[in-house]
């Protein structure tokens, strides 16, 4: 089905496009030059082992990328959200998908096929920096995930994960940040690589320190400084 107008207007000020003049995004959303979809909650329309499945971008919802070993558990990757894109990893090189992805929430998604992947690339090099400078922000993230799953504690991994985003942590004038959990539980844990009773105490511990304290569906972190120095003593590493 095709997207409603707001939906368009989502995409096109996705950060990967906003170097493509509109018209021509218009144009390969008028010829659905790729599939548009809008999803339900709880629908796969990734599967891992896909060929060619070209680049995907959110237009609005939260989707979850996770992989199944070979027990039938599934391990989540990450979310990805407003904004984001999905199948970098398959672009040009032949290499299948090496992830399935599914709607955690209401979503629409576009998918962008590689052959007009490369057409713009081509002809608009500002969109082919802007896809370059995307795919090395997420290596650099991925490489700062394995770092703090290898070496933290799982209060330090739910602060790194959900507050700092490993170096990025929020500035506020008074020093306080609202942090809403707009994840399951089970799923944060499966994303951190750790149980959800871990996670429960995680949280408690946090808690019990005065670090954060509960807040509707969230947490409220009266002092930002104070609790990325408690899960992170000498520092952030990054």
């Amino acid at each position: 089905m095709p997207f409603s107008d707001t939906e368009i207007a989502l995409i096109k000020s996705a950060q990967l496009l906003s170097d493509l003049p509109p018209p021509v995004v218009d144009a390969a959303l008028s010829a659905g030059e790729g599939e548009q979809l809008r999803l339900p909650p709880d629908t796969v329309f990734l599967e891992a082992g896909m060929p060619q499945p070209g680049l995907w971008v959110i237009a609005h919802g939260t989707i979850e990328t996770f992989v199944v070993d070979a027990t039938g558990r599934e391990k989540i990757v990450d979310f990805a959200q407003i904004g984001g894109t999905l199948g970098e990893e398959s672009l040009f090189d032949g290499r299948a998908l090496p992830y399935s992805a599914r709607s955690l929430t209401q979503a629409a998604v576009l998918q962008l096929p590689e052959p007009l992947v490369g057409e713009w690339m081509a002809t608009y090099p500002a969109f082919g920096r802007r896809l370059m400078a995307l795919v090395a922000e997420r290596i650099d993230y991925v490489s700062r995930d394995v770092l703090t799953f290898c070496t933290k504690k799982a209060a330090a991994r739910l602060v790194c994960y959900l507050v700092c985003h490993f170096d990025r942590r929020p500035d506020s004038p008074d020093g306080t940040h609202s942090l809403h959990l707009a994840i399951p539980r089970n799923k944060l844990a499966s994303r951190l690589g750790i149980s959800d009773s871990h996670l429960s105490r995680a949280f408690r511990e946090l808690e019990e320190k005065g670090l954060i304290a509960k807040q509707g569906r969230g947490y409220f972190i009266p002092d930002v400084h104070a609790l990325s120095h408690y899960v992170c003593p000498a520092g952030c590493d990054f």
